[in-house]
């Protein structure tokens, strides 16, 4: 098992981390200048308050969701293009970059649980996770990450989101689609609370029985029709509300969550999704704002099938605004 596990992580490469250079002068540095490449394997230092990014390599759970496979390649993606990102906020800004989970022989659910571990290893040593994925399978081990570092805590997870994923499971092995009824279901049989915010839900993207589920479980739905310049003092209200209700927040976008012209590169086009406009970003930036906002994911970007790089370096600002936040 011990040898498996090597094959599972893959510490951060530095070929992964190259590009343009403008000068050596802290004004003109980019991210492949001021990145520290960290072995999670090895002893490391306490790093409070440091971005560490780790990249999640896996689309079993959109093969077994019957979604368009690549978002495997998504974390190599991301990081070609973070690398050029200019660094604004020197000198308080750190980023690391922790390296990848792989799924090996579709084996997702050991990908999960190597995930768990990396993200609770990056946790207890004061680091705040951006975890690049893969498919939105991503979300089962990032939560079991998170639960593992704050065992007695009470969790709530908002999902930018056209779907729900909270598909029952399938022969009984999960998906994709399958995240967050997986979290449900456990909290239930430890009779802990189940908090999940979802917003940008789309009614063409979710039966009336996830909508039933969801109702029961007492999840709380912003729908894409909803996300408005006039409904956004409501909508950042209640995500101060459910944020304040909740110990540590988990923020996990999925790239579909917007439109096609924005994001073509993803596992489940949405011809009409969210638009990353202002009143996008304020919903984000209320997000990013919440002192307990403890860990955070991109999913579903799928290098096969994006235009221009269009969802890509959408993702990349997406990063770009969370590593940032002050």
């Amino acid at each position: 098992m011990e040898a498996l596990g090597n094959v599972l992580y893959k510490a951060a490469d530095a070929a992964n981390w190259t590009g343009r250079i403008d000068g050596e002068d802290p004004a003109s540095k980019r991210w492949h200048q001021i990145i520290d490449l960290i072995d999670l394997d090895k002893e490391l230092p306490v790093m409070q308050f440091k971005t560490v990014l780790l990249g999640f390599c896996c689309d079993e759970g959109v093969r077994r969701n019957q979604g368009r496979v690549g978002a495997k390649d998504g974390p190599a993606a991301m990081r070609k293009v973070l690398a050029n990102l200019p660094d604004h906020f020197f000198p308080s800004f750190e980023i690391a970059d922790a390296g990848d989970v792989i799924c090996v022989a579709e084996d997702l659910e050991a990908a999960q649980q190597e995930l768990a571990k990396r993200v609770q290893q990056i946790l207890e040593m004061g680091g705040l996770p951006i975890v690049l994925g893969g498919g939105h399978e991503v979300t089962y081990g990032h939560y079991k990450g998170l639960r593992l570092a704050n065992p007695n805590k009470k969790i709530g997870i908002i999902n930018l989101d056209a779907h729900l994923d909270i598909r029952p499971l399938k022969d009984g092995k999960g998906n994709s689609g399958t995240g967050f009824y997986q979290i449900a279901e456990e909290s239930k049989s430890a009779g802990i609370e189940f908090n999940y915010m979802a917003i940008g839900i789309q009614q063409i993207s979710n039966t009336q029985a996830l909508y039933q589920y969801a109702e029961e479980h007492h999840v709380e739905i912003i729908e894409a029709y909803d996300v408005h310049p006039w409904e956004l003092e409501n909508i950042q209200e209640r995500i101060q509300a459910f944020a304040d209700r909740v110990d540590c927040l988990y923020l996990t976008i999925d790239m579909d969550v917007f439109a096609a012209p924005y994001a073509p590169g993803v596992s489940a086009l949405n011809f009409n999704g969210l638009v990353p406009d202002a009143t996008f970003i304020r919903i984000l930036e209320c997000i990013l704002g919440q002192a307990n906002l403890w860990t955070v994911d991109i999913a579903e970007l799928n290098p096969l099938y994006d235009i221009d790089n269009r969802t890509t370096k959408l993702a990349a600002d997406l990063i770009f605004r969370i590593a940032s936040n002050p």
